[in-house]
């Protein structure tokens, strides 16, 4: 196992610089994540045999953002298809919406909804703030205005689209780039009896031709700036625009990209270093 310790402003050019080399993927851990972890400070984790990451260590050594030196460390072999399960709890995430795992039985208040979703190797349970935020903000337009169409862009799990048509969605679109992403989605639909009421894409960019009353975007700050004019034109006229995955360091970059389009902020959310804008057309 590898472990770069950095802080959030440069994980992606970390990342990206791995990546070029020949890492496979990371994961990610912060303080959300991991309460030990010091605040500000990301962890990115890959994995493999101690002579394929060897040549990494050097590569990561120098880069610009890394705090420490990089661990190289043996670990235990893990059931990691039941220890997981472990760090994925019940969690109350706004006023009528809950995410539970599947495997969990527990007394919910009626008048809350429980999204029931796991999360296999796909990105969204509830637990990490941007999908909170989201997920909080989407009970809160519902409770305002009403969602009507929903596009999920990056939608991982399916979680966000879940929660969307517990509170009364009228049809629900969800794109992923990851076919992964996408047969996870799937299954959780399949599992939960509710395939009628998607449509699922596997592509990189929303739907050519398509809008929507309401759109949303948990994926990180470059990506959606690069994703701005097309996920702009996928809002329809006074429709609404969710975007998360930004820190609070993003926040003007972001909202500067889709301003140019016509999408004005309404609100503001916050939690940590993460932010979640939602901007009206």
């Amino acid at each position: 196992m590898l472990c770069v310790r950095t802080n959030a402003q440069h994980t992606d050019a970390i990342m990206g610089q791995l990546i070029l080399a020949g890492a496979q993927g990371f994961e990610w851990r912060d303080q959300s994540i991991d309460p030990a972890i010091p605040e500000n400070e990301v962890q990115l984790i890959t994995y493999g045999t101690y002579q394929d990451l060897q040549p990494f260590v050097d590569l990561a050594t120098p880069l610009d953002g890394v705090l420490g030196d990089i661990a190289l460390l043996e670990i235990q072999t893990v059931n990691w298809a039941e220890s997981w399960k472990a760090y994925f709890k019940p969690l109350r995430i706004s006023p009528r919406l809950a995410v539970v795992p599947s495997w969990e039985k527990v007394e919910i208040p009626s008048h809350v909804h429980v999204i029931r979703v796991d999360p296999g190797s796909a990105f969204g349970t509830g637990q990490h703030a941007t999908t909170a935020l989201c997920l909080r903000a989407l009970d809160l337009h519902q409770t305002e205005q009403g969602l009507g169409t929903l596009l999920d862009m990056g939608c991982g799990t399916g979680i966000l689209g879940l929660g969307a048509h517990l509170l009364g969605a009228d049809r629900i679109v969800m794109i992923d780039n990851d076919p992964l992403a996408i047969d996870v989605a799937q299954s959780n639909l399949d599992e939960l009896g509710l395939t009628q009421h998607f449509e699922l894409h596997c592509k990189e960019t929303p739907l050519d031709d398509q809008r929507f009353d309401t759109v949303v975007a948990n994926i990180l700050a470059p990506v959606l700036i690069h994703q701005a004019k097309a996920l702009s034109q996928a809002v329809d006229e006074g429709g609404c625009l969710l975007l998360s995955g930004i820190l609070t360091s993003q926040i003007t970059e972001v909202e500067t990209a889709y301003s140019e389009f016509g999408l004005l902020r309404r609100r503001l959310q916050c939690e940590g270093e993460w932010a979640l804008l939602w901007l009206e057309r």
